[in-house]
């Protein structure tokens, strides 16, 4: 079966079907060997590595990484601090809360009408008259608490 050697077209230009003549020369190998040579020279140097940018940079990072160890370590001990606070606070909630009950049952428990009897006729104590009497207003608090009626005998 003989072989088609037709060329293919793709898109809008032409593959080069003709192929580039093999040349083994030695005049052809000093050329390619000189073009090279002059590459080499016309090649800018390597960049060399500046040892002092270098080192500002370690010395740039090692500042950041210890001021970031900082911070981290003083938002740990701000959020320890909160919850103890937090933990705290509820505690003398709760202690106020029992100390407020302990309080009012004690006030509950305490008969008045037996103390002024005792006062009365057992000490011999008198209620007070009206010139024994003295008023005076606060200047902290308006309010007063009353636990029970006063009477007069």
């Amino acid at each position: 079966m003989a072989r088609q050697t037709t060329p293919y077209v793709y898109g809008n230009t032409a593959q080069n079907t003709v192929p580039r003549p093999y040349y083994n020369n030695e005049e052809e190998i000093r050329r390619r060997q000189q073009e090279r040579r002059e590459q080499n020279k016309r090649r800018k140097p390597k960049p060399r590595v500046d040892k002092t940018a270098v080192f500002l940079t370690c010395i740039t990072f090692a500042a950041v990484m210890a001021v970031g160890i900082f911070y981290i370590r003083l938002q740990f001990q701000s959020t320890y601090l909160s919850k103890s606070v937090v933990e705290l606070e509820s505690k003398v909630v709760e202690m106020e809360k029992t100390n407020q009950a302990a309080l009012t049952e004690l006030e509950n428990t305490m008969d008045l009408k037996a103390i002024y009897k005792k006062a009365t006729k057992e000490l011999g104590m008198k209620a007070a008259t009206a010139d024994q009497i003295y008023t005076y207003e606060s200047k902290k608090s308006t309010q007063i608490r009353q636990h029970g009626t006063i009477t007069n005998p």
